[in-house]
């Protein structure tokens, strides 16, 4: 035991040895006010280290919190429960965001609770859903007791952890009406041919996005207007089960049934069109065309968006809206005098989209575009 600084002290035991013969040294730095206060929690930290289930190597001691995360969820969430792509991707990404630029080169073995609770806290400062810190919680809760078991660290800080309260609040969103959808899905014919039966198939039945382009043809009983749904395509393209790793089936009206017909029967005349055909597993959905492989979730987001676009509808950042609003002001802005003798046809707004443009510091297209919608 010795004093780093007046109220600081390092205690160091010696239990056992590694598994190359050296003696097993543990350290943990604590606050006492005394010699007396740190001389009891000496006795404290070797009843403690004794008790409870020691790193065998002095890897195993060091290891940083970025590299105990990649191995948690390779080979104990992937491997050992199996978990599923997307659910790893999501943690990973969670963790790179929120927790490693702080925690991640930091040791294992030196996370301590106030600092799990300084990181929740930014992300609930942050405004982010109270989803999203679960989901936190689901990852570190977890991991934690994983790495105690392992060796990687002889405390858990998540053991008396309780989740902030969330100061988000998400924005209502309003479903269209029925002659709103009929406008969608008919310019979809349209604009974006290639998605509108994903889309129609969508409405009548709320299936999610990864579910839509994993249907197999297998699946679709055509005499029986049913739709089985047992799998679903990542972001990746993988091939996985559902959402909650059951099968149901859903009953469609004869109309919608027919339109898949036909989009399955241009499906094989494409294929046929190149001497190709198709897959004895073939996708109901796809871009190959032998429809062996289904279609990418991402192309079906990326096309909602164009036709989005098309009907002025799409996603915008506010900062975005507001200079759509002040183009459209600039251009309902009472046009300049006209000097006297000046030739040509008499302006149609208050500035052209050439001035628009250039007073927000956008292109004269940009500026046409904005005005339009």
């Amino acid at each position: 035991m010795r004093i780093v600084r007046p109220g600081k002290w390092e205690l160091r035991v010696t239990i056992g040895r590694w598994d190359n013969g050296r003696p097993r040294s543990l350290t943990r730095t604590i606050s006492a006010k005394s010699e007396s206060a740190a001389t009891a929690l000496l006795a404290d930290f070797v009843d403690e280290m004794t008790g409870s289930h020691l790193p065998e190597t002095q890897d195993l001691r060091d290891v940083t919190v970025d590299e105990a995360v990649d191995r948690f969820l390779d080979e104990y969430l992937g491997v050992e429960k199996g978990r599923a792509e997307k659910t790893i991707n999501d943690y990973s990404l969670l963790h790179q965001r929120w927790f490693s630029p702080t925690i991640g080169a930091q040791q294992v073995k030196r996370i301590e609770g106030a600092t799990m609770d300084r990181l929740f806290g930014a992300m609930r400062q942050a405004g982010l859903s109270a989803s999203r810190l679960n989901q936190a919680k689901s990852l570190y809760a977890p991991f934690f007791r994983w790495a105690k078991r392992r060796g990687m660290t002889t405390r858990n800080p998540m053991a008396e952890f309780q989740l902030p309260t969330s100061t988000y609040r998400s924005e209502e969103r309003t479903p269209p009406e029925v002659e709103e959808l009929s406008v969608l899905l008919s310019t979809a014919v349209e604009v974006t041919p290639d998605i509108a039966p994903l889309l129609v198939l969508g409405a009548v039945t709320g299936i999610r996005r990864g579910e839509l382009v994993g249907i197999p043809v297998s699946a679709v009983a055509w005499r029986k207007n049913q739709i089985t749904i047992a799998s679903a395509v990542t972001s990746s393209g993988k091939v996985k089960t559902t959402k909650n790793r059951r099968s149901r089936t859903f009953h469609v009206d004869a109309e919608t049934t027919a339109m898949l017909k036909r989009h399955y029967n241009q499906m094989k005349e494409r294929a046929a069109a190149t001497s190709a055909e198709l897959a004895a597993d073939a996708f109901l959905f796809s871009l190959a065309q032998d429809c062996s492989t289904p279609m990418p979730p991402d192309h079906l987001t990326k096309r909602v968006a164009v036709l989005k676009g098309y009907l002025g509808i799409e996603d915008k950042h506010p900062d975005v809206v507001a200079l759509e609003d002040e183009a459209l002001r600039l251009r309902r802005s009472t046009p300049p005098t006209r000097r006297p003798g000046k030739p040509g046809p008499l302006p149609t707004g208050g500035m052209s989209y050439r001035e628009i443009g250039a007073a927000l510091g956008r292109s004269e297209r940009w500026a046409a575009l904005a005005v339009a919608t």
